[in-house]
């Protein structure tokens, strides 16, 4: 009898030592996908508008910024603040954001533990580890990655109660608005909780006048009428980039995730009162989000939503672990290929090299003031470009009469007659940058003009 003890003690030891190993390696996962794109990529739009923040050499400051151009509270600003503050350069703060990948990689298999079988939580966090939401803002100036590190601390802090709650829905609820619908979800969990919930939501509420400001600066114009597709293939657009192409597939693919999803969720509801949880964390903030877009307020967007994706994919792996053997290593292979193909689909283009565009047109005679045509999305290159030409410029629409000397022309239609015209090209990627002989008018281009930054 004590030697069956023994071995049943040294298998349960050994199958404790095999599961902590796979969590450290799914969190490493995460890290080894983000890292590189974090130390490699130029900022783009939304991160320029991050580093713009952090760069304010004053706490007050900082928060009169994020009030003014962000759509997310300020804790995550502050965090980078600090970081920065303490010699992190600036671009390097983005390994804020691969530390969150990592952890939330490996806390959704810690924490799926208690809700699902050791195998089944740690293909939930390789999941999270490979899936495009995941691995692109793991690697951004952003605050999205954090925001879903704190979902799933919300889950087990929701267990406890007292303190611990209320101190993870008060970080959670600074990091990103859409928090609250997980908040929501425990709400509806437990009512009882609503003291240590309301006690962590008083730091949102001094901030809720900023909030109001921030909302009516309409930063979320981009967003249309209510669509119920765009709702019913968030689940996939979590873990991967874009619809499949073939027709059939690409209307039946996310619907059938989604099936697995609420079918999973409530599989996970019937089997514990903490499954029940996690149910209701993977499905409310969708819900809500989406009765709030029907309303008119236009604020859904797949990316604001990965506060769901360690639960979506807790749920699905928990209706896998439900089905026969057979059937349920076929569907752990399907949901490996789908998190890997989001990850080489999200990886497959490199993001637009903005630095070495500014350098190129630096070094074909770029100076302060002088007008740059420009062929594509000029959006999205705006404000870049600020941040990466010397002096960081104020760039402004040129205007009539405003001829230009320099052009950066996306791929397309538009290089032959730029090129007709230059004395000097430079190809970057995708994108090219020239120089003419002299200023020319340019059908199609928008100018910009660099002002001297105020």
């Amino acid at each position: 009898m004590n030697v069956a003890v023994a071995v049943r003690f040294r298998t349960w030891n050994i199958e404790r030592v095999c599961f902590a190993t796979g969590a450290v390696a799914a969190g490493a996962l995460a890290a080894a996908a983000c890292l590189p794109g974090a130390l490699q990529f130029a900022l783009w739009q939304d991160e320029v508008a991050s580093a713009r923040a952090i760069a304010e050499p004053q706490p007050l400051a900082l928060l009169r910024h994020v009030a003014r151009t962000e759509s997310t509270p300020p804790l995550w600003y502050a965090l980078a603040w600090v970081a920065h503050r303490f010699g992190v350069a600036i671009v390097d703060v983005r390994l804020l954001s691969v530390a969150a990948a990592a952890l939330l990689a490996s806390a959704t298999a810690v924490a799926a533990r208690r809700v699902v079988p050791r195998p089944a939580a740690l293909l939930a966090g390789t999941a999270v580890a490979l899936g495009y939401q995941f691995d692109f803002h793991g690697r951004e100036l952003r605050a999205y990655e954090l925001a879903a590190l704190l979902a799933v601390a919300l889950a087990v802090a929701a267990s406890r109660g007292g303190t611990v709650l209320a101190a993870v829905v008060a970080a959670g609820s600074l990091t990103h608005y859409f928090f609250l619908f997980s908040v929501l979800a425990v709400l509806l969990w437990r009512p009882r909780l609503w003291r240590p919930i309301f006690a962590g939501l008083v730091p949102l509420a001094l901030w809720s006048p900023l909030l109001l400001r921030q909302y009516a600066q309409h930063r979320f114009s981009f967003i249309g009428a209510f669509d119920l597709r765009a709702v019913a293939t968030t689940y996939w657009l979590t873990f991967v980039r874009g619809q499949p192409h073939t027709a059939v597939v690409h209307t039946l693919a996310p619907l059938l995730l989604l099936a697995g999803v609420l079918v999973g969720a409530l599989v996970l509801a019937r089997g514990s009162n903490e499954g029940r949880l996690w149910a209701l964390l993977a499905v409310v903030p969708v819900a809500a989000a989406a009765l709030m877009w029907a309303a008119g307020l236009r604020v859904y967007d797949t990316r604001n939503l990965i506060v769901v994706g360690p639960f979506a994919a807790a749920a699905v792996v928990c209706l896998l672990a439900h089905l026969p053997r057979r059937t349920a290593a076929a569907g752990a292979c399907a949901l490996l290929m789908l998190v890997g193909t989001g990850y080489m689909r999200g990886n497959r283009t490199t993001p637009v090299p903005y630095d070495r565009i500014a350098a190129a047109l630096v070094a074909e005679g770029w100076r302060q003031g002088a007008p740059i045509g420009v062929f594509g999305n000029v959006d999205a290159l705006w404000g870049p470009l600020e941040w990466y030409l010397p002096q960081h410029p104020r760039l402004v629409p040129g205007g009539e009469g405003r001829h230009p000397v320099f052009v950066v022309a996306a791929r397309g239609p538009s290089w032959r007659a730029v090129v007709r015209r230059a004395v000097a090209v430079r190809y970057v990627r995708q994108t090219l940058v020239a120089r003419l002989g002299s200023p020319t008018a340019l059908l199609g281009a928008r100018t910009l003009v660099g002002m001297r930054a105020p």
